[in-house]
């Protein structure tokens, strides 16, 4: 099993240079990846703006988003800016796409919530299509590998069709195991070569010291789910044991790599994390 950490990209108030500090930390601790997160109406950092920062101050830990919301753009914008980011990287970079969930992004954006799911399938065609093409001369270089994240139906069509891997949200490792059965039986039915990537997510926070702002991170960030907001508080993993006890069950379900997403803006979290998991 492979460990990888997210930044802390969509937390209030953590600085840009924490996003690098923490790429540089990451690979000092020996992660896997590094990867950056996507909400529009949120404060925080874009997630391909800081891959590319961190693309400059590393060397040879892996970037991803997980996930960016493929349709608040276009095909041929997230095309060029993931070759961009791919060719400043190194060929270090993972594109880790969903349809998005959250209207109010797309408010913003100017683009149509209701239309998609069907923009999503169209962008993930032509983003496959130019990866199987190479080098097109329109791009830096060529459109990085690509996963697809969601626990649907459509998510396993989509992953098995265009993608490389799929993704899973940060639910209950017992709530996304079926959906990588799935993909995994849906690979083999398609005539799939090899087997598919598959990368959870998992929340958390270590130490007394971050509780209080983590737990309300996590309270802000999911509040539009109303009450159950405070489920996903009780459930992030906050100790070595309960972060241990997240990556075996992750792994009994097949699952090749984990990313910790951090709930609280602390440099101290990726050594914490480190000392729990790598060392």
């Amino acid at each position: 099993m492979k460990i990888g950490i997210a930044f802390p990209n969509t937390v209030p108030g953590a600085s840009g240079a924490l996003q690098t500090r923490w790429a540089v930390r990451a690979e000092e601790r020996g992660f896997s990846s590094v990867a950056a997160t996507h909400r529009l109406c949120y404060p925080g950092h874009e997630p391909l703006a800081v891959l590319a920062a961190a693309a400059g101050v590393t060397s040879r830990i892996g970037l991803s988003t997980n996930i960016l919301v493929a349709p608040l753009t276009t095909a041929a914008v997230l095309a060029k800016e993931a070759a961009t980011v791919a060719s400043l990287a190194g060929d270090r970079l993972t594109l880790g796409l969903g349809p998005g969930v959250r209207a109010d992004d797309f408010r913003a954006a100017g683009r149509d919530f209701t239309s998609r799911a069907a923009v999503f399938d169209a962008q993930l065609a032509e983003l496959a299509r130019l990866r199987a093409k190479g080098d097109t001369g329109e791009l830096p270089g060529t459109v990085p590998p690509l996963l697809v994240g969601g626990v649907s139906r459509a998510a396993v069509r989509r992953t098995v069709r265009w993608a490389d891997g799929w993704t899973a949200p940060g639910l209950e490792p017992e709530r996304v195991a079926p959906w990588a059965e799935e993909v995994r039986a849906a690979w083999d039915r398609a005539g799939r070569t090899g087997r598919p990537r598959l990368v959870a997510l998992s929340r958390f926070w270590l130490g007394e010291d971050v509780a209080e702002e983590a737990a309300a991170f996590v309270r802000q960030y999911f509040g539009v789910l109303g009450d159950e907001a405070e489920s996903f508080v009780a459930k992030t993993p906050r100790t070595p044991e309960g972060v241990r006890e997240q990556v075996d069950r992750l792994t009994a379900a097949g699952f090749d790599e984990v990313i910790f997403h951090p709930t609280a803006a602390r440099l101290t979290q990726v050594d914490r994390l480190a000392e729990v998991l790598l060392s």
